[in-house]
């Protein structure tokens, strides 16, 4: 998966960018240039790069799909298996119910420490930089 972004931030080895949305109306000029930023994200690279450049980097498509299955399959498990759970336990149907959204706030912040911890450093030391246009 290929983003771009403009770097905001350079230290050391470490460069700080904000990403653009990638979409149709991210080419749209009926909007300021902050509402076509999404978010900062940190990598690591060896390259020459300064404020204002504007980066194109890569993701492998493996983590990307593994990072959605996390994020959107994992908790509409989590739903069914705190349901069934509740149920197999004995309780009745409006407890299940809540038995079940326990479970996804459990299974938020399961996933919530595992991005902090865990995916952050492997992501951050895992992107490819294709393309750097240097800035003003």
């Amino acid at each position: 998966m290929k983003n771009t972004g403009i770097v905001k931030e350079v230290s050391k080895n470490k460069i700080t960018l904000s990403m653009y949305k990638e979409s149709a109306c991210s080419h749209c000029n009926k909007c300021s240039d902050s509402n076509k930023i999404t978010n900062d994200y940190t990598i690591y690279t060896e390259e020459n790069i300064n404020i204002g450049d504007i980066v194109t980097f890569e993701m492998e498509d493996s983590q990307v799909l593994k990072a959605a299955t996390i994020v959107y399959i994992i908790p509409v498990i989590s739903i069914f298996l705190g349901y069934f759970l509740g149920s197999y336990l004995g309780f009745s149907e409006g407890k299940c119910i809540i038995f079940s959204l326990g479970a996804l706030v459990i299974t938020f912040g399961i996933i919530f420490l595992y991005d902090k911890i865990v995916v952050k450093n492997k992501m951050e030391k895992n992107i490819r930089i294709i393309s750097i246009e240097k800035g003003e």
